[in-house]
């Protein structure tokens, strides 16, 4: 560290050869971080807003006069109103208000921005300064609707004891529009989650190791930087080894950031880092984006424990994609809690306007838990890709297909430890995805052999790219598909598929013609056509048909799993 006055030497300790202070008598570099120990909360939600459809840059400035605008609160809906129940388009919110005085403690640096979730694109300005976007604009436009906004303000964009305006474009490419769920404000870091505030002891300790491992990606010692993680390191899907094995694939010098960090206890006495995460190359090429990462670091080994979580987001550079793409993973409870067994997995596809991220608003890890908990369904390993609106074909928009079944699927072999072959890998999906699960599933039945959809589009081709690329693609039509192929062909897969008799776009009679179709040549399937439409509310109290169509596929063949090894108990418990 940079300095170290100490009137105990005692109280020192060794920390990845980096000496830190483990008494309140010695101080030590605190830099890297705040102790993030003030609960502060200004919410924004509520009346005082005004409201405009329309899009104007002059609007984002702090001095543009909205009194002419309509009143309004958020979180809304604005196709709850009668005059724009059927607008899509573009439409500005504002509000200004005053602050308090600067709490004692609290950094501009520790204020989040949070908006909550905005159908379907926004780009929010603070003060006249922008702070941050999600989604895309026309012409390029992009639906974010399921992913929580939070931005982070530049340190002195807050006027504190005096007046701020925030101001908020949005654009809104189909359905409901605008903020249709909360929170709504400004926080700090520590209002989100528990834990008590770290000593400065505490906080150099955690400094210490950040430090170390700054220094050993910078000088590409990995030797050093492994001995910063520990035995039985989980973190967002990467083992050590696999962590290591990305670095090494960069094959250039990195840099390893960490930025307004702050550091907490929680309830079994973890030092919580609270950081954004960014790996750079020397030449300012992004490796891996700078993302809001819990650290939990051992308080006595000085090594970080990762966050052993069992539902989060992946990437990597996809050659299908030309860019780095996303995708969720869920892992069942005996996932972490063992090292050998390997489990069954199922690729679940979203619907149009969606992306992986749309699988956390729905809180399927806690969904799938009861699921398998409840129902007694098989542990299962569950794969949510980023489907864009891209149809699962590979067109101009984008090659989807290409990167789930050539690229996904390996890497998620690779990675987790997957059963790896047809009879223990399923697919599902919802909507668009539902009628990609049959359009992909059918197409490689050496990869999946259970297949599922719920509202699906089965009685459409994909409508992706050009006019000649969906012409091209106009034979897979699920019911087409299946009503060409041989009785032989279809029972190398079960089905399941569902449909609400009031769906608004008649997939409720689509999921009818696909059973139809498949009764007329002996197929065997599960299949629902229930009172409901187009809506979560339909389809997902059936996610224990589907999910038992697949466990019942892969309970048909029993695998001999290998011997576990013994492992040292830790002190910690993970969720």
């Amino acid at each position: 560290m940079s300095r170290i006055i100490s009137r105990a030497l005692l109280a020192m300790t060794l920390v990845g050869g980096v000496v830190v202070s483990t008494g309140e008598t010695a101080l030590a570099d605190t830099s890297c971080a705040t102790t993030g120990s003030v609960d502060y909360g200004f919410d924004l939600a509520g009346d005082g807003w005004k409201f405009t459809t329309g899009d104007d840059p002059a609007f984002s400035a702090a001095s543009f006069d909205d009194g002419a605008w309509k009143s309004w609160s958020v979180p809304d809906n604005w196709n709850n109103e009668a005059d724009l129940k059927n607008y899509d388009g573009f439409a500005w919110y504002r509000k200004t208000f005053t602050l308090p005085a600067r709490p004692s403690g609290v950094a501009d640096s520790a204020i989040v921005a949070t908006l909550g979730q905005i159908d379907d694109a926004d780009q929010t300005f603070l003060n006249g300064t922008e702070i941050g976007r999600t989604g895309g604009f026309p012409p390029t436009f992009d639906s974010t609707w399921e992913v929580p906004r939070e931005y982070y303000p530049a340190d002195g964009l807050l006027n504190w004891g005096g007046s701020n305006t925030i101001a908020v474009r949005v654009y809104d490419g189909t359905g409901g529009g605008g903020f249709y769920a909360g929170p709504v404000g400004l926080y700090s870091k520590a209002h989100f989650r528990g834990g008590k505030a770290a000593t400065k002891a505490q906080l150099a300790y955690a400094c210490a190791l950040l430090t170390k491992q700054h220094r050993a990606i910078a000088s590409g010692d990995l030797r050093a930087y492994a001995s910063t993680l520990a035995d039985g390191f989980f973190h967002q899907g990467d083992t050590a080894e696999r962590r290591l094995s990305e670095i090494r694939a960069w094959k250039r010098k990195v840099t390893l950031t960490d930025a307004q960090a702050e550091v907490f206890v929680d309830d079994q006495g973890r030092l919580v880092v609270d950081t954004i995460r960014g790996w750079t190359a020397s030449d300012g090429t992004e490796l891996l984006p700078p993302t809001r990462e819990m650290l939990y670091l051992d308080p006595r080994r000085g090594v970080e424990l990762g966050d052993h979580s069992r539902f989060f987001r992946d990437s990597y550079m996809s050659a299908a994609m030309s860019k780095r793409v996303q995708f969720n993973v869920y892992l069942p409870k005996s996932y972490t809690r063992t090292t050998a067994k390997r489990f069954p997995v199922v690729y679940m596809l979203n619907g149009i306007n969606g992306s992986n991220i749309e699988w956390e608003a729905r809180d399927m890890d806690a969904v799938l838990d009861k699921l398998i908990k409840d129902r007694g369904l098989e542990e299962t390993v569950v794969v949510f890709p980023d489907g864009g609106s891209g149809w699962y074909v590979d067109t101009s928009a984008g090659n989807y297909k290409s990167m789930i079944v050539n690229e996904v699927l390996p890497m998620v072999d690779r990675s987790y430890r997957t059963l790896a072959d047809r009879e223990h890998r399923g697919i599902s999906g919802v909507s668009m995805g539902g009628q990609g699960a049959f359009t992909i599933g059918l197409t490689n039945p050496g990869l999946f052999s259970s297949i599922a959809s719920h509202i699906g589009a089965l009685s459409l081709a994909p409508l992706a790219g050009t006019a000649a690329e969906r012409a091209a693609n106009a034979n897979l039509q699920p019911i087409k598909m299946v009503q060409s192929m041989t009785a032989a062909e279809l029972n190398r897969h079960t089905f399941y598929f569902d449909g609400g008799d009031q769906d608004e776009y008649g997939f409720g009679t689509a999921a009818r013609n696909m059973s139809v179709a498949l009764a007329s040549k002996g197929v065997r399937h599960d299949y629902q056509l229930g009172a409901g439409n187009h809506a979560d509310s339909y389809w997902m109290p059936k996610l224990d048909r589907s999910f038992g169509l697949h466990s019942e596929q892969f309970r048909t063949h029993p695998v001999r799993q290998p011997k576990e090894p013994r492992q040292p108990r830790s002190p910690y418990v993970w969720p």
